[in-house]
């Protein structure tokens, strides 16, 4: 910055450039033609005075009409602006894969070996240091020199252009030097372009962009998880599918294996043939058999010498939820009992019921042909084996699968099928009695008496057709099944005046982790209604065929068949796991939080009436997912709500599960548990290649120019334009013609002239 003093003359009378030159046109002729009336005057000498005189009057009259002054300016002359930008994320601390050298090295070297011209830069303009990622701070040269932090974990190039406007608005700014990887971490919508909305912003700022990044030797080796495009919920027994792109930087033809976890558990996984660098799209899927919210973890192999490890796994959480309950029902033959539980299963709009009545069986002798009978056959194969898995429930009610038990249709692989659908996919069954059910139906012995809540044994088991009610055991008391109201008393009352039941079918015994719900009062107290849960399924027996009763004849004596439809409501509730039947409900206030943010979690505890339960024990678990360690435990009590509430601090990143088990009096209520994450959303590792691209284009669409790192000799290279800028701070003006001695002067000079023309004769 220079302080200058001008000086330069104006005028202040006529402005009108034509007036001004008709003013000097009427002074020269006025000059013209007083020397023709003097020139008869001698001597020589006294025409010479006169006209002498004539010209410094029409001067000074001429000046007064122009009215000059002078005018004095204090100027300062500033200096043009240069911003120079350094990237500080954290993707510049990256290691090329060939030299071993972070890309922020090359920024810093470019300083050092080209000391010279940004010294010449800072002498002949105004330059300004600034780190960049999401936001711009200021810096300093000895911040260069002694090492930047490198932070940032976002890098967004259009905010910073848009800051760059605004810091710089009206400033002279004549180029901006930008060092950095390119990396852009923000996420726009697919419809629009990144590159045109940086060209765009870039335009705005009216200066070069003269860019460096890291040269084609700095790339990294990489083997990353770079995006997955995947449904955040969807329907349990609907399949689930996850297109993942895997990004591989400096390696070849790897065999490389991408598995879907959950938990410790691979649910699915493929091995590829990578070939050369690029992107590869895996379509990963699986069918989800449980309702809930679910981490799901996809990871791929660290490779040797990977810049990356972080980005080789990724966790995404998904709610499976329920849109139709599909239940499969096969009747060995009509009955009322069939008839009544298929109405229920029909009204509900909640249902997808697909119903099969055995009518025909393969011994059974015909002859017409089979495309000559309107009763089709039963599709065996096609429901136990393809269509098996898209179902909740399977309802066998009084079902004889031996005569289908032949070498072309093999059914007991079925029913192995079916033991498979309830103890590894979480599906439901239920065997309804009859005189072709359980033992009479031939299952003892076979892959459904595995899973069933009795034990069947064709020697011991028998039917009894006494007519007698039902009685509700200790634990049909408190199980959801049996609780046809919510009020203890008003329920039992409701189980001693439902109708009496037909007989049953009598079972042996129970398996040791059956739960006994209601029990037949005849020899020995038979289960009647009995549940189990069979692996990841549940199981449920009920060895009547006279339900139907509990309808028809309630309706009959003027009552109503709700306690009939409530019973198998809550029966198919609680055989698909429905998650309004579990009594203890975890829920944290959103599902992702930032290192040590509050995180607000809540439990609901209800009693088997469904109703808010006071004064329950909790233990509290906060565990992380990849070490499986508790990294907070806790103990509670719930309120008059039935609600218990903490608060909890984290500072690692990663998905968290709080798990709580509700106890009353030493007896264990139910579980929950619910999950959340750490995330610092940190998309500088995502995808470790430099993006040339972008500031190559913000170079070119600036009128600027790009540069690989590293570099020397840059002024032989780069050049600035450096305008004169001056900035006026005062002014004064000097007039030449508003005051009393140039008037004097004129007077005299009129005088003298009036008096010398006087002595020479002259008018």
């Amino acid at each position: 910055m220079e302080n200058i003093t001008q000086w330069n003359l104006t005028f202040a009378g006529i402005e009108n450039l034509g007036l001004r030159v008709l003013v000097l046109f009427l002074a020269v002729a006025a000059l013209y033609f007083s020397w023709f009336g003097i020139k008869a005057i001698y001597p020589v000498t006294k025409r010479l005075l006169l006209l002498a005189l004539r010209f410094i009057a029409v001067v000074l009259i001429v000046l007064l009409l122009l009215q000059p002054q002078i005018e004095q300016k204090e100027v300062i002359k500033l200096k043009n602006k240069v911003v120079c930008l350094l990237d500080n994320s954290k993707s510049m601390t990256l290691k090329g894969g060939d030299t071993g050298i972070p890309r922020f090295q090359l920024v810093s070297n470019f300083f050092k070996d080209n000391s010279s011209f940004i010294k010449e830069l800072e002498n002949n303009f105004d330059v300004d240091y600034l780190s960049f990622s999401d936001t711009i701070k200021e810096i300093s040269y000895n911040d260069i020199e002694n090492g930047l932090a490198l932070d940032g974990s976002n890098t967004d190039f259009a905010q910073i252009l848009k800051q760059l406007k605004n810091r710089y608005e009206g400033k002279s700014v004549k180029g901006y030097l930008v060092f950095s990887d390119g990396a852009d971490t923000v996420d726009l919508p697919s419809s629009v372009n990144k590159l045109e909305v940086i060209s765009n912003l870039a335009k705005d700022l009216s200066a070069p962009f003269f860019t460096f990044s890291p040269a084609g030797n700095m790339e990294v080796r990489d083997v990353a998880i770079s995006n997955i495009s995947y449904d955040s919920f969807t329907f349990v027994r609907s399949p689930w599918e996850a297109d993942v792109v895997i990004k591989i930087l400096g390696y070849k033809d790897l065999k490389l294996p991408i598995t879907l976890k959950q938990g410790n558990d691979i649910i699915s996984s493929k091995i590829l043939d990578t070939g050369n660098e690029g992107e590869i799209h895996v379509n990963l899927s699986f069918m989800p058999y449980a309702t809930g919210t679910f981490l799901y973890t996809i990871t791929i192999p660290v490779q040797p010498h990977e810049a990356i490890t972080e980005n080789n796994q990724v966790s995404v959480l998904v709610k499976v939820v329920r849109d139709k309950i599909r239940i499969m029902h096969v009747c060995g033959r009509p009955s009322w009992d069939e008839r009544f539980l298929r109405r229920v299963l029909k009204s509900d709009p909640n249902i997808d019921l697909i119903s099969f009545f055995i009518l025909r069986t393969p011994t059974d002798v015909s002859e017409a042909r089979n495309d000559e009978l309107s009763l089709i056959p039963f599709p065996v194969d096609e429901l136990f084996t393809q269509a098996l898995s898209s179902f909740d429930l399977v309802i066998f009610q009084n079902f004889d699968y031996r005569p289908y038990e032949s070498s072309f249709f093999r059914f007991s692989h079925y029913l192995d099928n079916i033991r498979k659908f309830v103890t590894e996919q979480g599906g439901g069954f239920v065997m309804v009695g009859g005189d072709i059910s359980f033992s009479q139906g031939g299952y003892d012995g076979t892959a459904i008496d595995e899973i069933l809540p009795i034990n069947l044994s064709a020697e011991k088991d028998g039917v009894d057709a006494s007519r007698l009610k039902a009685i509700l055991t200790n634990d049909g008391l408190k199980h959801p099944v049996t609780i046809l109201d919510g009020d203890t008393d008003r329920n039992i009352d409701i189980w001693k005046n439902l109708p009496e039941l037909d007989g049953c079918n009598i079972a042996t015994q129970l398996k040791a982790d059956a739960v006994p719900l209601a029990t037949y009062p005849t020899k020995g107290n038979p289960p009647i209604v009995s549940t189990r849960d069979a692996g990841l399924g549940r199981c449920m027996a009920i060895t009547t065929d006279s339900l139907w009763r509990w309808n028809f004849l309630s309706v009959a004596k003027g009552g109503s068949n709700r306690h009939y439809i409530k019973f198998w409501q809550n029966a198919i509730k609680w055989l698909i796991k429905d998650p309004t039947l579990n009594p203890v409900r975890i829920t944290a206030n959103k599902e992702t939080f930032l290192p040590n943010e509050e995180i607000q979690v809540k439990i609901e505890v209800l009693g088997r009436n469904y109703q808010p339960f006071e004064g329950v024990q909790l233990d509290i678990d906060v565990i992380n997912e990849f070490s499986g360690k508790s990294t907070f435990s806790t103990n509670g009590i719930t309120d008059s709500d039935g609600q218990y509430r903490f608060t909890v601090k984290h500072d690692k990143e990663g998905y968290y599960f709080v798990k709580a088990t509700a106890r009353k009096e030493n007896d264990e209520i139910g579980q929950d548990y619910t999950v959340f994450n750490i995330a610092l959303k940190n998309k500088e590792f995502k995808d470790p290649s430099i993006r040339r691209e972008v500031l190559a284009k913000l170079s070119e669409i600036s009128g600027g120019k790009y540069f690989d790192l590293p570099t020397k000799n840059i002024e032989e290279k780069l050049s600035i334009e450096n305008p004169s800028v001056i900035k006026l701070v005062g002014r004064r003006q000097i007039s030449l013609w508003d005051n009393g001695y140039i008037f004097m002067i004129i007077l005299t000079i009129f005088s003298l002239e009036w008096w010398i023309r006087k002595r020479s004769g002259l008018s």
